[in-house]
């Protein structure tokens, strides 16, 4: 008679380093897998086996041990769904917050990161409706897709000077937040980033984003401000965004409100929707060095009344003076 083979098949399937085992901690059953001797709360994929009965009610927090090993991450979807748990304290020696840790955990107000963790991964908060505010450590370079999409109780958010990305979707539908400062540190703003944020009224874009994805501020019906603080003029010039942004941008150099731009020698371009919406502005001076004006490029800078464009300039794209409704004379050169 042939041996079954399906549990020996089990059996390499598993890392030999790798288990999974559960342990009662302050009346908790935890459920845990350990790998090369740190553990991580939870076991499995979507739907898998969580952390914490879905039952699990009130305030917990994470051992920092669980099998007389470290616990060092949240395993994806580990909390998937337990809509009873309201704070959830992360013990300091996570570093990583898994895909969908915690997945429609409704009922959860607030909850506390620790400085170790350096990824928030992809909707690991999505739909926490509860949730009312959260500070992300200076640990932390990403905010994953659709990371905190549908929180829609989240009112503050203060996002460090690590981050350098903001994911895909990563605050859709986040309609309680009003304001929200965006720091030095981040390049690219992802699509539908601020989706739909329908409270959001004014926003603050440092000049280092060099990408803003399509639909980043659509819905945000209220956004009546963008304030773009901008600490290295020539490197705004040459930078092309997306023209997503929806109300009245104002532009700060190094914190101080301008109404005159002036670009650096040596830029040699400037980019598309650069100055798009500026309508506070009312003069820029454009150096010799640039050759070519962008799509857009000033286009709703209704308090610009003249310009001169340089010798050097050989093409002035679509729209780029459109709206400049205070425009009264500009020169183009013979190039």
């Amino acid at each position: 008679m042939k041996r079954p083979l399906l549990p020996s098949l089990a059996l390499l399937l598993l890392p030999l380093s790798s288990f999974a085992d559960t342990e009662v901690v302050d009346g908790i059953e935890w459920t845990y897998t350990v790998s090369d001797g740190s553990a991580s709360v939870g076991s499995g994929w979507y739907n898998g086996t969580r952390a914490v009965p879905t039952s699990t009610q009130g305030a917990i927090s994470i051992p920092a041990t669980l099998g007389n090993c470290p616990v060092t991450s949240i395993g994806r979807y580990a909390f998937q769904a337990c809509s009873g748990l309201t704070s959830v304290t992360i013990p300091d020696g996570v570093t990583s917050i898994g895909e969908g840790s915690f997945y429609n955990c409704s009922g959860l107000t607030s909850i506390t990161i620790p400085d170790g963790v350096t990824n928030i991964r992809n909707y690991a908060f999505y739909d926490c409706s509860g949730l009312t505010s959260i500070t992300i450590p200076n640990s932390v370079t990403s905010i994953g897709s659709n990371a905190f999409r549908g929180c829609s109780g989240l009112a503050s958010i203060t996002i460090p000077d690590s981050v350098t990305t903001i994911g895909v979707s990563a605050f859709f539908g986040c309609s309680g937040l009003t304001s929200i400062t965006i720091p030095d540190s981040v390049t690219s703003i992802g699509d539908n980033a601020f989706c739909n944020c329908s409270g959001l009224t004014s926003i603050t874009i440092p000049n280092s984003v060099t990408n803003i994805g399509s639909n980043a501020f659509y819905g945000c019906s209220t956004l009546t401000e963008t304030r773009i603080n901008i600490t290295d003029n020539a490197k705004w010039a040459e930078n092309s965004i997306n023209s997503q942004l929806m109300g009245e941008r104002r532009l700060f150099v190094n914190g101080e409100e301008v109404a005159n731009f002036v670009i650096p020698d040596g830029v040699t371009s400037i980019g598309s929707n650069a100055f798009y919406g500026c309508s506070g502005l009312t003069s820029v001076t454009i150096p010799d060095s640039v050759t070519s004006i962008g799509e857009r490029a000033f286009e709703g800078c209704s308090g610009l009344t003249s310009v001169t464009i340089p010798d050097g300039v050989t093409s002035i794209g679509s729209n780029a003076f459109y709206g400049c409704s205070g425009l009264t004379s500009v020169t183009i050169p013979d190039s």
